[in-house]
Formats: structure tokens, C-alpha cells, sequence
């Protein structure tokens, strides 16, 4: 099955069509990007947060919940073999954008990504970014 996704490239939204990608629901309310084929490896904008502490959760999966207006928590150390679950409180629809995946999710939803951190991210900060509100820091440490 084929399914374009869209990537974030500097300010630019580019279309990206990912081959072998799955779309599930994830509590009935998000998609869960899954993939068997390698996907391209985002490069980190920073090699240490500027979000001071950050949080090093233990477990296959981290969560990222976006309040209004901050998410929670800022900043995350993350480990090549965890997984991204992000869960949206703003109240409103957001986009979510990390690496090579951007995706719409409904207001008051969870999504989880399928793929590793070191599927798709190379080592160093990135940005989970939410529009229009409050995206947050991932460290991936491997």
C-alpha cells in the first residue's frame, strides 16, 4: 500500500510518498504510521536542547501531550528504540510534524508513530512541532 505523507522542510510542506505505510487507528481517534521499508533519517538542528531539563522517560514508548499553549513535558531525552506517543489537550485540531511525518490530529486525540526514534531521526535535537501551537523537544541520545 502506498500513502503520501507530507514532509516539513524548512517553513515548506513537500509531499512525500512513503511506500509499504500503514495508517491505523490508535484509540479510535489518531493514525499510527507504521513502515517495513527504511525511511530517510532526519538531521537534528541542535546536538543539546534549549529547553534545559529534560525528561528520560524509562520504556518501548514516550509521551508527548500538548496542552494549550505548552507541551508537557518541554523537552524529552529519547533512546533509539522507543516510540513517540503524542496525546493532544489543546482543545483544537493540530498538525503534527516530526522527521518525515506530518499528519493532522483531531483535538482531544492520542497518536503513537509505529517506527523507532532511530528509524527515522539521526542523533541530536528535534522538534516536534504542532501547529498552529506547541510542538516540543525530542534528544535522541543513542
Amino acid at each position: 500500500m502506498r500513502v503520501g505523507l507530507l514532509l516539513a522542510f524548512g517553513g515548506a510542506v513537500l509531499p512525500l510518498t512513503l511506500g509499504c505505510v500503514l495508517l491505523t487507528s490508535a484509540g479510535g481517534a489518531g493514525t499510527t504510521p507504521t513502515t517495513k521499508t527504511p525511511l530517510p533519517r532526519a538531521t537534528p538542528y541542535a546536538l543539546e536542547p534549549a529547553a534545559g531539563i529534560c525528561a528520560d522517560p524509562a520504556g518501548d514508548q514516550v509521551v508527548m501531550t500538548l496542552e494549550p499553549g505548552i507541551p508537557d513535558p518541554r523537552c524529552l531525552i529519547v533512546h533509539s528504540g522507543q516510540r513517540l506517543r503524542v496525546v493532544n489537550h489543546t482543545g483544537a485540531d493540530v498538525v503534527i510534524a516530526i522527521g518525515p511525518f506530518s499528519f493532522p490530529m483531531p483535538a482531544n486525540s492520542e497518536t503513537t508513530i509505529g517506527p523507532t526514534f532511530g528509524e527515522y531521526l539521526l542523533s541530536g535535537v528535534h522538534a516536534l512541532r504542532a501547529d498552529p501551537c506547541c510542538g516540543g523537544e525530542l534528544w535522541l541520545r543513542e
